[in-house]
């Protein structure tokens, strides 16, 4: 029998960071050490990625079908309950030692399902909160006593921002000593782009060799202010007219984003790129990466321009100034600023020494604070350390269920 450590990694929707992490995180555990399995909810953009790694991967929602993206739309109670039942089967099949959870239904139930089946080490990954400052009363509370709840099935949580930590003890979710702040990382590999490059991406749009890209990543939500962005386009190209914008990505607020760019008469500049599988490719190759969140616990899209040296102009909303350090690596300015971010823009795209400091900084903060090796160590440690505490405890209660009366 494998004296390495079982773990399984499980998740919603494959999509955005947390999906992100999980990929990197599953692949960089140490294969000498740890048995790794992923669980997802099939229909995401990162699926194939996942299922290229060659570790086996459980598929607990096949009814989306292939191909099939389900972003926004909640599965019905029935539906849940059917991939409850699978992922609980799968994990008193494999006896895992640690079930790790992301994303807030997935982590509910894959906690459940753990400490049913009597799983050593139930964590769970706090990206964000169901119950977030943008959902309305009484919604809001609720969902915060729903994670109350669920922390008597867990061992312990892991924040990836002291941000989203020091929310949950404000609320009272977990204590102190129940939550480890392991700061994100970031697939992208460190690397500059060349003429060819910025070539590449322009010739591919159709755009001018001449033409400043400014990137939106992510998913297009009222989350990540697609919206806010396109607002601020009709000033940015007023001052600079060779700007365009680049939404890479997909979401329930695409067509909206679109009709306000024609409202605007900006069509021309904005051009909507659905996911792209070339991140690193684009990061590289745009001028500036755009972050108009709303509200962000971290965002690793700031991780990826930082490693590409790709300075970033945004909000200082939540996590972000954890990551971003303004006048630094980047530009903040205040939550739902448009005219500020279209100020911030115009800076970096008409000064080329400020946008190369920016980016200069941003990898050496990048490459001195977020690399996949710290990451993926502190994890590492906090396995063990969990592992290690949790055994006296079962030979305990092994011992005391031999001595009970027949």
């Amino acid at each position: 029998m494998s004296d390495r450590i079982r773990v399984l990694q499980l998740t919603g929707i494959t999509v955005g960071g947390s999906a992100e992490h999980l990929l990197q995180l599953a692949t960089l555990l140490p294969p000498d050490r740890f048995e790794t399995t992923i669980a997802l909810s099939g229909g995401g953009p990162l699926d194939a990625e996942i299922r290229a790694t060659g570790l086996p991967v459980l598929d607990y929602a096949p009814s989306h079908g292939e191909g099939h993206f389900k972003q926004a739309t909640p599965d019905g109670p029935v539906e849940l309950l059917r991939q409850f039942l699978r992922i609980r089967a799968d994990i008193r099949r494999h006896r895992y030692d640690v079930v790790h959870t992301h994303t807030s239904v997935a982590g509910a139930m894959g906690r459940v399902a753990a400490w049913s089946a009597g799983t050593p080490v139930r964590l769970h990954m706090l990206h964000a909160y169901a119950g977030h400052a943008g959902v309305p009363q009484p919604k809001r509370s609720l969902y915060r006593l729903v994670e109350r709840a669920l922390g008597l099935s867990t061992t312990h949580y892991v924040a990836g921002s002291r941000f989203i930590r020091d929310v949950g003890l404000r609320h009272r979710m977990f204590r102190p000593e129940d939550v480890t702040v392991i700061h994100y990382s970031s697939r992208m590999a460190v690397g500059d782009a060349g003429a060819a490059d910025r070539a590449r991406l322009r010739d591919e749009l159709g755009l001018p060799a001449d033409a400043r890209l400014i990137a939106l990543v992510g998913r297009i939500e009222d989350q990540k202010g697609a919206d806010l962005l396109v607002r601020a386009v009709p000033a940015v190209v007023a001052q600079v007219p060779q700007a365009h914008v680049l939404v890479v990505g997909e979401g329930t607020r695409r067509a909206e984003a679109e009709a306000l760019a024609g409202e605007l008469g900006v069509s021309g500049h904005v051009h909507f790129t659905g996911w792209r599988h070339d991140l690193a490719d684009v990061m590289r190759a745009v001028d500036v990466l755009a972050l108009p969140s709303r509200w962000e616990a971290f965002g690793i899209v700031n991780l990826e321009a930082m490693a590409a040296a790709t300075p970033v102009v945004g909000f200082a909303v939540e996590g972000i100034p954890e990551v971003v350090v303004h006048g630094e690596t980047g530009l903040l300015s205040p939550a739902g600023a448009v005219d500020d971010l279209a100020r911030d823009l115009v800076r970096v795209l008409t000064d080329p020494a400020l946008a190369a400091d920016l980016g200069a900084a941003g990898r050496r903060r990048f490459l001195g604070t977020f690399t996949p090796e710290r990451m993926v160590e502190a994890h590492v440690r906090l396995y063990e350390e969990l592992l290690a505490a949790e055994r006296p405890r079962r030979r305990l209660r092994s011992l005391l269920a031999r001595r009970r009366p027949g």
